[in-house]
């Protein structure tokens, strides 16, 4: 019965290791075509550790939750990044409250990538919905 226990020990103990984590993840990597690929972190502070951002990337185009922070670590902007260009998104005050929300679209120009709302959108103030429209890459066409 010992040697099951000692046997069992010997096996289970790498997957409880910061070292065989599966969730631990290398950050800010490039791929062999030198595309940012996985997971990339910035921050204002080094030393404090206080995230500019964080963002996901598939073959070097934005994919997933990203998040980007004021200097306090306040959550700025967040979105989700669709395989497809789409980005749903949502804007914060320094204050945490919601101050927009809506549908974007990345533009991928071999000079830089722009994001262009395109879609509903909603605007807040004090936690309140204020306003509704529809943007048409970048221009308003409905209130």
């Amino acid at each position: 019965m010992s040697r099951t226990i000692l046997l069992l020990i010997f096996i289970a103990l790498p997957f409880f290791s910061f070292a065989f984590w599966p969730l631990k993840q290398q950050t800010n990597r490039y791929d062999a075509q030198g595309r940012r690929q996985g997971k990339w972190v910035s921050y204002w502070d080094d030393e404090k550790k206080i995230p500019m951002n964080i963002e996901r990337y598939k073959d070097g185009r934005e994919r997933g939750r990203c998040r980007y922070f004021y200097q306090d670590g306040t959550k700025r902007l967040q979105f989700n990044a669709r395989k497809d260009g789409r980005m749903k998104m949502k804007y914060y005050l320094e204050s945490g409250k919601l101050e927009k929300k809506g549908w974007a679209v990345m533009i991928y120009d071999p000079k830089e990538i722009r994001y262009s709302w395109n879609g509903s959108w909603k605007f807040y103030e004090e936690g309140k919905l204020v306003k509704k429209s529809f943007y048409r890459m970048g221009e308003e066409v409905e209130n």
